[in-house]
């Protein structure tokens, strides 16, 4: 191996390491608590080398969230290669992206960060991270996966024709951050009543194809 490949791969395994500590820390803290200062401690490196690899902690953030939206898309993909029809597509669309959830729950959490964490973050800095582009690139790529499932089952007679497909996907998005951002309050009622969180997830997903079905 030449020098330059040893050096990059090293770079490569440095900044994963780095990845995995604010990861780590950020699954159950907000932004605004978890500083550089902490992620450089934890992964054994001064807070001047850190910025080496990520400028600010916008970028590091968002470098974790492109992490789990690539595992994401790529589920996606791979379920909607079984589908033999725009429905079955969906449901399989539907059913990958709640296997992303319980599979990955931190990167889920964090993609749909609660509106309070949003606050914290410099608007300036993240629109200026290469790694906040890139998120919200694969985000409309995965959304116009779905959107495409929805419209070929129209298509196909399957799916409500009124039914207007980018208002389906983004209120299974909008359903989805719901999930992920659901007061104690809602989690208590459900426990009360032993309805688990996979069976609430998998009750909705069913009703929502109920509404969809022509």
């Amino acid at each position: 191996m030449s020098m330059i490949k040893w050096k990059e791969r090293e770079r490569q395994e440095r900044q994963n390491d780095i990845i995995d500590a604010a990861r780590e820390l950020l699954t159950d803290r907000d932004f605004n608590e978890v500083s550089m200062d902490e992620i450089a401690r934890k992964v054994g490196l001064g807070k001047s080398t850190l910025y080496l690899y990520f400028k600010n902690k916008e970028s590091l953030y968002f470098a974790i969230v492109l992490r789990g939206i690539r595992i994401w898309v790529e589920m996606v993909k791979e379920e909607l290669k079984k589908g033999n029809s725009g429905y079955e597509e969906f449901v399989l669309y539907k059913n990958a992206s709640r296997e992303f959830s319980n599979k990955y729950p931190d990167y889920f959490r964090l993609l749909y960060s609660p509106t309070s964490i949003k606050k914290q973050f410099d608007r300036d800095k993240m629109n200026r991270s290469p790694q906040f582009q890139e998120v919200r690139e694969l985000f409309k790529e995965l959304m116009l996966l779905g959107i495409d499932s929805v419209q070929k089952g129209i298509d196909e007679g399957d799916i409500r024709p009124e039914v207007n497909p980018v208002e389906v996907i983004i209120l299974l998005s909008v359903i989805y951050n719901g999930m992920a951002n659901m007061g104690d309050w809602s989690r208590e009622i459900l426990e009360t009543n032993s309805i688990s969180k996979d069976k609430f997830s998998a009750d909705v997903g069913d009703l929502f194809l109920q509404l969809l079905r022509k």
